[in-house]
């Protein structure tokens, strides 16, 4: 007869009581609002990866009934579950299984994305409405109504009615492009929690599943082959049909990623100046934020670098003086 242990329903209750803990600091602390969000799911990972999907499934449950009766809201519950808990648990059932790194990236990714979309469509449901067409239009109402009032003080009829066809054209890109607005934050949310998910695991004693530092990130040649393709069919196609947006947003997408293995090339020759990653990620930051106006032709520079990497390697070069040996 298998030995009962109280050990797992020790475990699964502080999961839940630390995850309905740091999911209500996020709903009502401004202060932690993000951060404590960000962070609600690590407890339902750490779970996950000590006791298996099960248990964690069961405190998740458990997590979801008492925000419930805390908050009397059957909108916040599912939403902070599909926006953190799910991903998070999704990284933790991966890292138990030792997935590589990027499968379990690829895992987290998805899970976010399909968080995504269980938020908009509660969001829809609750407003009866395209909660994101309605967000969306609101805030060019709202800038159209502040861009108004400055340009009719301003006496300047013609700059208002280009600045005008300007913000209704850059509506029209963002509702073209969500869907590939919606896969790439997926991605980057991604990354962020993955990456949050396995410097806890390391501190909490759980795991020590290995990751790709970003410096070290590298795109394979095929996807190179598969962007010029497909980059060159979108520059050809002109009609409007939704194949072609489909299109569209499928290389907007796959240009992210190249541009993203262009920065994992700058940040790896710059690790060799400057060691603290916090540093390099500041002069990122800055360097996009001062240049914004800049900001396509550096797009297309970090994308260039990925696809000379992804084909030539770029972190391999050999030193003066060196053999010929790889």
């Amino acid at each position: 007869m298998k030995k009962f242990s109280a050990a797992p329903i020790c475990e699964g209750a502080i999961a839940a009581a630390l995850t309905v803990i740091l999911t209500l600091a996020g709903m009502y602390v401004p202060a932690l609002g993000i951060f404590a969000m960000l962070l609600s799911g690590i407890p339902l990972m750490w779970l996950i990866i000590r006791r298996g999907a099960y248990v964690s499934a069961a405190a998740l449950i458990a997590a979801l009934a008492l925000i419930f009766a805390l908050t009397g809201d059957l909108i916040s519950g599912p939403v902070g579950s599909a926006l953190s808990l799910l991903p998070y648990m999704t990284a933790g059932f991966c890292i138990r299984k030792r997935y590589k790194y990027y499968s379990t990236l690829a895992a987290v990714t998805i899970a976010n994305l399909f968080g995504y979309l269980i938020m908009i469509m509660i969001l829809n449901a609750a407003s009866g409405n395209n909660y994101v067409t309605e967000m969306i239009d609101g805030y060019f109402s709202t800038v159209k109504d502040m861009m108004g009032t400055y340009l009719s003080g301003a006496g300047a009829g013609a700059m208002g009615e280009t600045l005008a066809a300007s913000m209704e054209a850059a509506k029209t890109a963002i509702l073209s492009y969500f869907p590939s607005i919606l896969i790439i934050a997926a991605l980057i949310s991604g990354y962020v929690m993955l990456s949050l998910g396995i410097f806890f695991a390391k501190r909490l004693r759980v795991s020590g599943y290995a990751y790709v530092p970003f410096s070290m990130i590298r795109l394979p040649k095929s996807m190179l082959i598969i962007a010029i393709l497909l980059m060159l069919l979108s520059f050809f196609t002109t009609d409007t049909s939704v194949y072609t947006l489909a299109l569209k947003n499928i290389v907007a997408v796959i240009s992210f990623v190249l541009a993203v293995g262009g920065l994992s090339v700058v940040d790896y020759k710059l690790s060799k100046k400057i060691n603290s990653g916090y540093k390099r990620f500041l002069i990122y930051l800055l360097v996009f934020v001062l240049g914004y106006i800049f900001i396509s032709l550096i797009f297309y520079a970090l994308m260039l670098v990925g696809m000379l990497d992804s084909n030539l390697n770029l972190r391999a070069s050999r030193r003066a003086g060196d053999d010929g040996e790889k």
